[in-house]
């Protein structure tokens, strides 16, 4: 997996990332469009607001046996940062396995186009948040040293997705 370098403990080791998956699981679909996953989680309100930083209410509706529930992504930014991630291994590799992503999980191929529109708004999105990772909701979560190295590793993602 390309992004296995940056994948499993501060991107896509919360439980937000789990939650992500579970969506991208329930989908039932191998082709899906970045446009249809940012509608869906909400993203498109909370990107065009422009505000990532106080979190947002971003979610999805869940099935399950006994019917239908709300799964709330806690912090908006962080689970940005995790979709980038898995943006960028669609782009890279072709796909992305869920597999992959977490072990529990069936291998399920899921096949994503992401315009070069939306590509731009991630990366101006990430990049915002690499100049300034303290002044994000999520700082109050995790340690500085980390959110620095998250950071770091946003900065990379975004500029991974210039050259795709």
């Amino acid at each position: 997996m390309y992004i296995s370098k940056w994948w499993g403990d501060l991107i896509g080791g919360s439980d937000d990332s789990l939650a992500l998956i579970d969506y991208l699981e329930q989908l039932d679909v191998t082709d899906v469009t970045l446009n249809q996953i940012l509608k869906d989680l909400g993203f498109d309100v909370l990107l065009s607001e422009g505000d990532l930083k106080n979190g947002g209410n971003i979610g999805f509706d869940m099935r399950s046996a006994n019917g239908m529930f709300r799964v709330e992504l806690d912090i908006a930014c962080g689970a940005l940062i995790d979709l980038s991630a898995i943006v960028l291994e669609c782009l890279k590799s072709g796909f992305v396995d869920l597999h992959d992503l977490d072990e529990a999980r069936q291998p399920h191929k899921l096949y994503m186009d992401a315009s070069e529109e939306k590509r731009n708004l991630f990366r101006d999105e990430l990049n915002k948040f690499s100049s300034n990772p303290l002044s994000y909701d999520l700082a109050k979560l995790v340690p500085p040293d980390d959110m620095m190295e998250l950071a770091d590793k946003a900065k990379m993602i975004a500029d991974e997705l210039l050259f795709v």
